[in-house]
């Protein structure tokens, strides 16, 4: 069996290229498949999150020259794809496209069966405008939603709920007493990620303890983090921290006590996974639809914008140790829930 990926690029770090890594590895492991990515636009930058396993990589070095594709961009990524496709003969393509790419897509070579993940929350990505997508995402095999709450809003009759899954080490001995009284948030620097509210909760809460901080992980648009920066002057906010992502964030998340997760949306939320992973509880808005879907008693959802209850719930996690001690716990015990080895035999029962 073969599989064919296509992705925008696989070089920023992100939930999508994380999983993509993850699911290279567990089809080489779990099945021998073979596994092909092909990118819009690598441009010979290095994978991000390189998986443990050898797979082909091709870049179709499309250079767009605007936020939009012009018809000239378009002709050659249908060209070029229609070529690759004929060249490698994939079982199945799997696409994290969006935009008209990902409506012409099923269209090119139609014998070969298109699978489409959606990785955002159709919450705010769904709009009016979509009335005019609905017969062309009807042409793929399956389109993959990463939660039940998701289905509200598409009018399409292929769908399918797989949740993202994470690679659990065996044998990793990973311990939660004793670790830094540190707080941390972690993902691209972007309006959907309401860090703004995060720094307003700290401010609610950090002179009460004295012996904490707080460290923000990510990278993106470089005005929103002015403003952040802006803020924790302007406020003479104490103990806080803005750093670029990291390529090692379980060591991160392994010397921290508490993950905090102020999403506008959240569709999955690989980063909760990632906590579970590193036994770090985690307090999140109730943002839709991801983190209600993984979270249970290893963390706490709070009202969506609720920033006094988000405090609240702050303050409660840093003074109580116990409490956060149980939650690490449960986190370590929840994880199975996505394994790998469980949610790609979802993947193979669809292809």
């Amino acid at each position: 069996m073969k599989i064919l990926y296509i992705v925008n690029h696989f070089k920023y770090h992100g939930g999508i290229e994380r999983m993509l890594s993850n699911k290279i590895d567990a089809w080489i492991e779990e099945y021998g498949y073979d596994v092909v990515v092909v990118t819009i636009n690598q441009n010979n930058a290095p994978i991000v999150y390189p998986p443990k396993n050898d797979f082909k990589l091709v870049d179709l070095k499309i250079q767009r020259k605007k936020k939009r594709y012009s018809v000239y961009e378009l002709f050659t990524l249908i060209s070029k794809v229609n070529k690759i496709l004929r060249k490698e003969s994939p079982d199945i393509v799997i696409t994290t496209l969006t935009g008209i790419p990902s409506l012409l897509l099923p269209f090119i070579l139609p014998k070969i069966n298109k699978v489409l993940e959606i990785h955002s929350s159709g919450a705010l990505s769904v709009t009016k405008s979509w009335k005019y997508k609905w017969w062309f995402l009807n042409k793929y095999h399956k389109i993959v939603l990463l939660n039940e709450d998701e289905k509200q809003y598409y009018q399409l009759n292929n769908l399918i709920v797989i949740p993202n899954f994470i690679q659990i080490d065996s044998g990793d001995n990973i311990v939660y007493r004793y670790r830094q009284k540190k707080i941390i948030a972690a993902g691209r620097i972007h309006p959907d990620k309401q860090y703004d509210h995060l720094l307003q909760i700290w401010n609610l809460v950090y002179q009460k303890f004295p012996d904490w901080k707080l460290e923000i992980y990510g990278d993106g648009d470089k005005s929103i983090i002015t403003r952040l920066e802006d803020y924790i002057h302007s406020n003479k906010l104490n103990r806080v921290s803005i750093y670029p992502a990291t390529n090692n964030l379980n060591e991160v998340m392994r010397r921290s006590s508490i993950f905090c997760l102020t999403s506008k949306t959240e569709s999955f939320g690989m980063v909760i996974l990632e906590c579970k992973k590193n036994m770090l509880p985690v307090i999140s808005y109730d943002s839709p639809n991801g983190p209600r879907h993984i979270i249970s008693n290893d963390g706490v959802l709070v009202e969506q914008n609720n920033m006094e209850e988000f405090a609240e719930a702050l303050e409660k996690m840093i003074t109580e140790e116990d409490y956060r001690n149980q939650m690490a716990e449960n986190a370590k015990i929840n994880l199975n829930e996505f394994s790998s080895s469980k949610i790609i035999k979802m993947w193979k029962e669809l292809i």
